[in-house]
């Protein structure tokens, strides 16, 4: 029997562009703040595209879900964000089972440095050592070792989820492990020269950077971002300023330089905005060990200047 040739083609043609399709669809991957962004966007480079929920203007606080959120997030084949205290805006609709199946909880994977939030004042003090609360300081992308362990699993889980891509992920992988070896190597020879100025943190971000690269602050006015600073612990501080010649006082931005100015108005103190996210503006690194590497020069640039 003679099968006519334009129908059995058509139909092969149609067939071959379902299956490409459906094979080159793209996976749609959530992340909540920009250094995972950034880790996640390396991971994926030339694959995947991931959307990040959690605009860099926005506080990680006070972010609330809009419905186009909610949307994609019903949508999404992967959401990878850190974990209920790190970004607590996202925690009461990760709880839920639809949503958490196909979550990547970063802080919860196991082998995660979690340290306890540190109690505002001078870090000298016995009174100190006791955390501020049972919770944990939330900034845990800033220890290098844990944002290596993540990108592992990260990478396992886009290849389960892409399989054909494979080798790509794990290239991705290798080359992002080799970048963050680098940056720890530059922090370290960087920051434990000797010689560096005593150094005092108005908002306590940078623990799990100071705990990695064994640095010691004088101490930190608060323990949260938005917190007041007591009258007591300003008194304490300005008390232990006056005894440095000069000292390095790390603030977020010119809104927190503003609260800051009971300790920045003393002899011998140099003010130096460091941002946690890394953000300047509304513009963040482009990777992972470019927001590290960031973070190293201005810590150095005062310490050593």
């Amino acid at each position: 029997m003679h099968i006519p040739a334009r129908p059995v083609f058509l139909a092969l043609l149609i067939f071959g562009l379902a299956g490409l399709s459906a094979k080159a669809r793209p996976l749609s991957i959530l992340t909540d703040i920009a250094p995972v962004q950034a880790l996640v966007s390396q991971l994926a480079k030339d694959l995947q595209t991931p959307v990040q929920l959690i605009a860099n203007g926005q506080s990680i606080h006070d972010h609330a879900l809009k419905p186009s959120d909610i949307r994609r997030l019903q949508a999404a084949d992967l959401i990878i964000w850190l974990g209920p205290q790190s970004t607590p805006s996202l925690a009461s609709i990760m709880a839920r089972p639809e949503f958490a199946g196909n979550a990547l909880e970063l802080n919860a994977l196991a082998g995660t440095l979690l340290l306890a939030r540190r109690k505002p004042g001078l870090s000298m003090t016995s009174a100190n050592a006791a955390p501020v609360s049972d919770a944990h300081d939330p900034h845990t992308w800033l220890y290098p070792p844990s944002a290596r362990l993540w990108a592992d699993h990260i990478a396992t889980r886009l290849i389960a989820l892409d399989p054909e891509n494979a080798a790509n992920y794990r290239a991705n992988n290798h080359q992002l492990q080799t970048e963050i070896a680098r940056v720890q190597a530059e922090g370290t020879t960087r920051l434990t020269a000797p010689g560096a100025r005593p150094f005092l943190q108005f908002h306590d971000a940078f623990q799990y950077f100071e705990v990695y690269f064994d640095l010691s602050p004088l101490g930190t006015v608060t323990a949260d971002d938005e917190d007041a600073a007591s009258l007591g612990t300003i008194l304490d501080l300005r008390m232990e300023l006056a005894n440095h010649p000069t000292t390095c006082l790390f603030q977020r931005d010119r809104l927190q330089a503003k609260r800051a100015h009971a300790l920045a108005d003393i002899s011998g103190v140099i003010t130096t905005e460091i941002d946690a996210l890394g953000r300047d503006g509304n513009a963040v690194p482009a990777s992972y060990p470019s927001l590290i590497s960031g973070i190293i020069t201005a810590f150095a640039k005062c310490l050593y200047q």
